[in-house]
């Protein structure tokens, strides 16, 4: 009877707290996250050249920094927050740190000490900004990238919480709507951030973008705040990540135990009621952190192994967990690369050379907001996917199941190698029109293909990615999930500024000008977009052979399905 009482109450509480009504709060917060910087990262080339007076080169390498900062965080953030904190209290304290980031950044455009004073003569050398000047700069971007370690991981895994509850035909229907949400809301808060927001900066003033950016986190944080109270909040599981750090540890102390074909005749240790009582065949060499030894002279149980081995043993959960985590690796390895070749664009310089009016009117589109046509092609496609596109695709090929999420992710990488070709020709025509004395400047328009190759591959290889990622890990691993994409993107940024290091000293050898030079009419960025498309080429046939030779088991069978209906079999291949 206590037993039902205490579900009953249970229930009461949650019928209380949480539910469908809080999912807007919870993504509101990553999308005011992704407005912010998006915006910032949009217009940040532009304000390290003109107020800082930085170079091309080195403004990129602090962009990229910043953006790996970012992207690496969130894996930190997620680990924090599925043992120790609890994402409810990550995501709250995250936002703080986002609104001071965004606030320290506001003044550097307010207070006239922050930067250095304006150049006087065009022809004359700027002055460098001081110490100071690039510390709070720095620490204001510091702030931000802190921030989206809770926001970006947590939120979604955050809003799933609310509805974990339900029974599981409710919550799959739920779940559905959940991720249509979420990749709405991220194209979305990318059109506010590159139209909007890059208005404001670009006529209104660099103080106006960042006071609105300041406004929109400070009023979002509140609003959590005030949220707080009824949030489902989900204790953190301090033990899953403990044993897998366990698992790799007495892997390494059972290393001399021989594990029999097929586990015959072997015991394993396991929790009580565990409905997996043998581990799996994969990776079968971490097997033997869960498998129990029998010392001779010990006390023994009734099968004649060591009562006391369960103590020094994982369990078969922690082993699955970790093969889990190490199966995805390989796939999320093969996708870093369309990671680099999306962020490696220098269209916003390109686009400050070119004519940006539409048309024969005078309104012309701020050199930040150029990246519109990759966020639109992301947000269509991603949003008519299922409900347009897929049909069509459908009828054409004839078959049910059109993509598999691997195959998906394929294209999304041969897209982005696309994108760069289409990059390496529009620059090497504006190169050409500009070499022309007395011929107008190449339209802008002319960077929109590029832009939407890139689109169409985040819409393909991102998405395919978080759902493949969701189905493979275990669901205690909600946050760690997310934060994976967020890492390829952090390992791609640190790529990125290495490869534009080297380029430039090996194109800069005999005094010539580099190919990623100050001066855009100078440098050979069409060159630079040449060898990404070529590195890119490559990352193809390493993502074929993964694909291949690697075979995943789906755990989460309600998002094992694809948007194209398949079953978790098809993970397989």
């Amino acid at each position: 009877m206590e037993g039902v009482h205490e579900e009953h109450q249970q229930a009461h509480v949650f019928g209380r707290k949480g539910g469908m009504r809080l999912v807007p709060v919870i993504i509101a917060n990553e999308v005011s996250e992704r407005i912010v910087s998006s915006s910032v990262g949009a217009n940040l080339m532009i304000y390290l050249t003109t107020k800082y007076h930085l170079g091309a080169a080195s403004s990129a390498i602090i962009i990229f920094v910043y953006i790996a900062a970012a992207n690496f965080l969130p894996v930190c953030g997620a680990i924090v927050s599925d043992a120790l904190l609890g994402r409810s209290l990550m995501v709250t304290l995250t936002l703080f740190s986002c609104t001071i980031g965004t606030t320290l950044l506001c003044l550097t455009s307010v207070i006239a000490r922050l930067t250095p004073p304006d150049c006087t003569q065009p022809n004359q050398a700027c002055i460098s900004p001081t110490p100071i000047q690039l510390l709070v700069l720095c620490a204001s971007l510091g702030f931000m990238a802190l921030g989206a370690s809770g926001v970006r991981p947590c939120c979604l895994a955050f809003a799933e919480d609310q509805i974990a509850h339900w029974d599981t035909n409710k919550k799959d229907r739920a779940l559905r709507g959940l991720f249509s949400w979420y990749y709405a809301s991220v194209g979305f808060s990318q059109i506010v951030a590159v139209t909007v927001l890059v208005y404001f900066q670009d006529k209104m003033g660099w103080k106006v973008g960042f006071m609105v950016s300041a406004a929109i986190m400070a009023s979002v944080t509140l609003l959590n705040l005030a949220a707080s109270l009824f949030y489902v909040k989900v204790k953190p599981q301090k033990s899953m990540w403990a044993g897998l750090l366990k698992v790799a540890v007495v892997t390494i102390k059972n290393r001399d135990l021989v594990l029999p074909e097929a586990n015959q005749g072997a015991q394993f240790h396991c929790l009580p009621g565990s409905a997996q009582l043998v581990p799996s065949e994969k990776m079968r060499f971490l097997n033997k952190a869960c498998m129990v030894r029998t010392r001779p002279g010990n006390s023994t149980n009734n099968d004649g192994h060591d009562s006391t081995g369960s103590r020094s043993t994982c369990t078969v959960e922690h082993v699955e967990n970790l093969k889990s985590a190490l199966s995805v690796m390989p796939m999320w390895s093969a996708m870093v690369m369309s990671f680099l070749l999306q962020s490696s664009s220098f269209g916003v310089l390109q686009a400050a050379t070119m004519d940006r009016r539409i048309g024969s009117t005078t309104f012309q589109i701020p050199a930040g907001s150029i990246s519109i046509f990759e966020i639109l092609t992301f947000t269509v496609w991603s949003g008519c996917y299922d409900s347009c596109f897929l049909p069509v695709l459908r009828w054409i090929t004839g078959r049910q199941r059109v993509l598999t999420l691997k195959q998906r992710m394929g294209v999304g990488v041969f897209l982005a190698v696309a994108s760069m070709v289409v990059a390496s020709a529009v620059e090497a025509r504006r190169r050409e029109a500009a070499a022309r004395h007395g011929t107008p400047p190449l339209s802008v328009l002319w960077l929109a293909p590029q832009y939407a190759l890139m689109g169409l591959s985040g819409a393909f290889g991102a998405i395919a990615q978080i759902e493949f990622y969701y189905a493979v890990l275990p669901k205690s691993m909600g946050s760690f999930a997310l934060a994976l994409l967020f890492f390829g993107g952090g390992v791609a940024s640190i790529m990125s500024t290495t490869i534009v290091k080297l380029v430039n000293v090996v194109t800069s050898k005999g005094g010539g000008a580099p190919w990623i030079s100050d001066d855009l009419n100078q440098g050979r960025y069409d060159c630079y977009y040449g060898l990404l498309a070529v590195l890119g080429a490559v990352d193809l046939v390493y993502l074929v052979i993964c694909a291949n030779v690697f075979h995943e088991s789906a755990q989460n069978m309600t998002l094992g399905a694809g948007a194209d209906g398949e079953t978790a079999q098809e993970f397989r291949g």
